[in-house]
């Protein structure tokens, strides 16, 4: 059950991290740029005129101590479950070319159709959503598809899987299983349930700021952030956390490419 670790793999994704939060910071500082009224609130709330730079660059300072946080944990619980990473488990690599094949596919796959079911949900239920809502039915620009890319496609998923669903496992296995060699299957579906509901709920301060939160709204914010995190945590648990970035990366890509084509046709 227990796997080799690296090291190494550990800082590379502490430096990709850093890449991965750049679009994030450049989002951040053409909202505050773009929202002169959001800019001064924010100058109130900490009693000094700080340039726009300054707060998006503190505003996404947040995110990264989490990362390292979920790093440092996924590293050392989630070989103890058999959870793997292809870039800090250097075993996890051994897999024939035709098994790599398989698994892209597949998570290109799942990855698409939860996208097209997100979005989808969307559309078919429109004349139901709040303006500010239908506001986010348009195509990404540059800024929003690189953060949804790289913070979504990779920071969402060391941060949920790698160090949330890791953690889960491990305890659950220790309080209810720990005579068994490896967790059950059940311990699995639990973490993955209750990691995905999380990332869900944490969701709330977005969407709360964005619409009122009636029932409809929290069902919405719900069902959007934990459908395709379900396949996200069944592909990291029966592959790898690698093919489940992969898959977070292409429900965002159908995501916007069911956007791009309706926005032409309507």
């Amino acid at each position: 059950m227990t796997q080799q670790r690296s090291v190494k793999g550990l800082l590379i994704y502490l430096f990709i991290g850093i890449i991965a939060m750049f679009p994030l910071y450049l989002l951040a500082l053409s909202t505050l740029t773009a929202n002169p009224i959001q800019l001064e609130q924010l100058r109130e709330m900490m009693g000094i005129s700080v340039q726009p730079k300054l707060l998006a660059l503190i505003s996404v300072i947040p995110n990264y101590i989490l990362l390292i946080i979920a790093l440092v944990i996924g590293f050392f619980t989630a070989h103890k479950v058999g959870l793997k990473s292809v870039i800090i488990h250097p075993n996890a690599r051994e897999k024939s070319k035709a098994e790599w094949i398989k698994g892209i596919k597949l998570a290109i796959i799942l990855g698409s159709i939860a996208g097209v079911v997100i979005r989808g949900f969307d559309y078919l239920l429109e004349p139901f959503l709040t303006e500010s809502i239908k506001e986010l039915l348009r195509p990404y620009n540059a800024s929003e598809f690189m953060t949804a890319i790289l913070y979504g496609g990779i920071v969402e998923e060391l941060l949920i899987r790698f160090g949330v669903m890791s953690l889960l496992v491990y305890i659950l296995w220790k309080l209810f299983d720990r005579k068994s060699v490896k967790p059950a299957n059940w311990i699995f579906i639990i973490a993955i349930f209750v990691s995905t509901l999380l990332f869900a709920l944490g969701h709330y301060g977005a969407t709360a700021n964005a619409t009122e939160m009636t029932a409809f709204i929290w069902f919405r914010m719900i069902f959007l952030n934990g459908f395709a995190g379900l396949f996200f945590g069944w592909i990291y648990w029966k592959h790898n956390l690698e093919l489940a970035m992969l898959a977070h990366m292409f429900a965002h890509i159908s995501m916007n490419l069911l956007m791009l084509i309706y926005s032409f046709f309507i």
